[in-house]
């Protein structure tokens, strides 16, 4: 348990509260005598019961900021394999903290006692605590989910329903949707999502900025994703000093009777400080480094109709099978996958994922290498699952063009012959590529779209975020994963928490390249044998 306070329950025909000094939120037990927030009540089950959907009309999302735009709930999606759940990938054997288990618990019974409106508008609900993204940069999809645990801990401490609300690039449940309690082996599922409420701007907006301005009233958390919302004296405050900061705030501070709060701090790139925090609290699970990461997501999300749509036509095409596959991610657009100040064809290398470069010259020779890099260091790990010895690699990047190429270009008898020139070298880029392509069986999904960033992409149709979260889940189901710079594919296997892992590319600069933890060593690919390879 994270706190260590004595707790009174009474047993009544059942199980019953004792009100008297005590604030009670059914199953949520602090005393205002306390220093410390206590975290539910130990084993003090409730039922986990979703609430309905509120809307499951047709997208009417636009792709600029002059389309009328209107919030939808989507059903909860098709599961991988027909009849199963997502959350089936994680290990079974593994328990959530009591902590967490019992916030889940009541996390449910809240949302089914508050249905709709009800959560914000009846005096008797307890407050909220809403994660939100909404017209500004908040981050990638790591930088904005990687950071659940810590989320948990907050809402935790604070007695709050953590809630999660998104407008940018399009509200999140047009991409992920909480799980359906129906589904054979899901154990629980968090309804993160807002009521549709003209008041916060999650019902039908003429434009898209009409529904983001409505947060505006919604007071901040200090946060450390844009520094803003700070005073002078928070500005050097470390993730864990924040969350600590925020735990004040909003049990005996200014914000500790104010119904509805958002905030967007980043925090995973601080979980050695967090976990040590946690273990002192007496916690054993550090969950960031265990199983129950994956489990805490996956409770939380399962892919909307149309993504888990997708996912099944590509899982069917490329024959792919849940843990009996190699996903390898080249992550060729981030800012630190060159070095610092770098030029390419006039362009500032490091500014890629802002714009999509040409896909030739001196770019596509670097993006090239990189996935040859990528393929033998993904070999390396492979080898030692006879399983495997057969099996596709799912190749994946943030460069569609560098997919096409590797994929379907590269197996290509007439684009082959088109180019004759570029394969004249047989130690040439190319040259290497084609080995590579010929020795291991890979695959991938068509690319119909650039697979954009969320967060610095410009905007356009919802659908074309999609990818962003089909690799996600097919990185997710993967048996191994091999990932260089950035935290996308490392998200996934943080989820997996499969232990077949390589890391085969290190920032150019800055990043965590200089503070590797003795875990992150372990995951750097042998070059040496990698280099072995023959093609």
């Amino acid at each position: 348990m994270i706190s260590q306070f004595k707790v009174l329950i009474g047993l009544v025909g059942g199980l019953a509260f004792i009100i008297g000094g005590f604030n009670i939120y059914l199953g949520v037990i602090f005393s205002s005598n306390h220093e410390k927030i206590e975290p539910p009540v130990k084993n003090m089950k409730h039922v986990p019961t979703q609430e309905k959907n509120l809307r499951s009309e047709p997208n009417t999302h636009g792709n600029d900021d002059t389309m009328q735009v209107q919030h939808v709930h989507h059903n909860p999606g098709e599961h991988y394999e027909e009849g199963k759940s997502h959350q089936l990938i994680t290990d079974q054997d593994h328990e959530l903290p009591t902590w967490v288990s019992d916030y889940f618990d009541w996390h449910a019974s809240i949302r089914k006692k508050f249905p709709g409106e009800e959560l914000f508008k009846n005096p008797h609900a307890p407050p909220l605590l809403i994660r939100t993204c909404l017209n500004h940069q908040c981050g990638g999809l790591h930088d904005r989910l990687g950071n659940l645990p810590s989320d948990l801990y907050l809402a935790n401490q604070t007695q709050r329903v953590l809630l999660i609300h998104w407008w940018k690039p399009y509200a999140l449940d047009e991409f992920m949707v909480p799980p359906d309690l129906s589904t054979p082996g899901v154990k629980y599922s968090i309804d993160w999502r807002m009521p549709i409420m003209d008041e916060y701007g999650t019902s039908k907006c003429h434009k898209r900025w009409d529904c983001v301005k409505k947060w505006d009233k919604v007071p901040f958390l200090p946060d450390n994703v844009r520094n803003l919302h700070r005073t002078t004296d928070e500005e050097s405050l470390t993730a864990s000093e924040l969350l600590d900061r925020n735990i004040h705030n909003l049990t005996k501070g200014e914000l500790k009777d104010t119904k509805v709060v958002q905030f967007e701090l980043l925090a995973h790139q601080e979980e050695s400080s967090i976990q040590e925090k946690w273990k002192k609290l007496g916690e054993t699970d550090m969950i960031y480094d265990t199983p129950s990461f994956g489990k805490i997501f996956l409770a939380f999300f399962t892919p909307s109709k149309p993504v888990q749509k997708v996912i099944n036509h590509v899982m069917k095409e490329n024959n792919l099978v849940s843990q009996q596959y190699t996903a390898v991610h080249c992550r060729v657009r981030h800012p630190f996958a060159y070095k610092k100040g770098q030029v390419i064809d006039g362009k500032y290398a490091a500014k890629a994922d802002r714009y999509v470069p040409y896909f030739g010259g001196e770019f596509k020779d670097i993006m090239v290498d990189t996935a040859i890099t990528a393929m033998k260091c993904a070999a390396t790990i492979t080898k030692k699952y006879n399983e495997l010895s057969t099996k596709p690699y799912y190749f994946m990047s943030d460069m569609s063009e560098l997919v096409d190429y590797m994929v379907f270009n590269l197996t290509d008898p007439k684009y082959i012959s088109s180019h004759l020139e570029w394969f004249s070298d047989e130690k040439s880029t190319n040259s290497t590529a084609k080995k590579v392509v010929d020795k291991w069986k890979i695959v991938a999904r068509e690319q119909d779209s650039e697979n954009l960033h969320i967060d610095k992409a410009k905007m356009t149709n919802v659908e074309n975020y999609y990818s962003v979260f089909i690799d996600l889940f097919l990185g997710i189901h993967a048996k191994c994963v091999a990932y260089g710079v950035g935290y996308y594919a490392a998200f996934a296997r943080k989820i997996s928490k499969t232990n077949c892992v390589t890391k085969y590319m290190y920032e150019k600069y800055g990043g965590n390249r200089d503070n590797l933890t003795e875990e992150q060593k372990k995951l750097r690919c042998k070059f040496k044998e990698a280099s072995a390879i023959e093609l």
